[in-house]
């Protein structure tokens, strides 16, 4: 019993890892190939590229929203086992990691999908068109371009780590099981110690 403990808590640490590097490094990738290509950085910077960020990370809850059945998110059905948030590393990326498992026609207004979107939904499909298009307008020049490639690639990228992100949470809590409220009471500790530790400094 005890021999099998430690291995296979060295192979989940391994796989919760890898599940935590790998979105971020393609993101990482991905931005510095584009930056690489052509400098995208305009008088806007970094304002514009906040608002693709906010942008992307609401878009990515709408898609949760309506995506997600409330259902699965009580306690009862997060900790089950054999539950919706029970998945091996190969179902994860297959559900929870595939971007083509998610029904995205909240944010797309028709022709570009078969429904009409929520009112939020339009309105996030409006600024991700004004974070892209319009430094290519203004400024009309090839790093305007690649400011606004970029600027797409930040709104789908911070859609998708936001969801996935959420769904990491869910599985790493079904994981960690009680495990979960003593990390939190670790790092709420540290962070009220670093609070006091600050004010003492000033």
């Amino acid at each position: 019993m005890g021999s099998e403990v430690i291995p296979s808590t060295v192979l989940f640490i391994g796989q919760a890892a890898i599940l935590v590097i790998m979105p971020i490094a393609l993101f990482a990738v991905g931005a510095r190939a584009i930056n690489g290509i052509q400098d995208a950085r305009l008088v806007w910077t970094p304002y514009i590229e906040i608002l693709a960020l906010f942008v992307g990370v609401t878009a990515g809850l709408v898609i949760l929203s309506e995506n997600i059945e409330p259902g699965i998110l009580g306690p009862s059905e997060v900790f089950r086992q054999g539950g919706p948030w029970d998945l091996k590393i190969g179902e994860f990326l297959a559900a929870v990691a595939n971007p083509f498992a998610y029904d995205i026609s909240s944010i797309l207004p028709l022709p570009f999908s078969g429904r009409l979107p929520s009112a939020t939904g339009f309105v996030v499909f409006l600024l991700s068109g004004v974070a892209i298009y319009a430094p290519i307008i203004v400024f009309r020049s090839r790093r305007a371009i690649a400011n606004g490639v970029r600027n797409a690639f930040i709104v789908i990228s911070s859609a998708y780590l936001t969801i996935y992100g959420f769904g990491y949470f869910l599985w790493l809590t079904n994981k960690l099981n009680f495990w979960m409220f003593l990390l939190l009471m670790v790092l709420i500790h540290q962070r009220r110690r670093s609070a006091r530790i600050y004010l003492k400094l000033n």
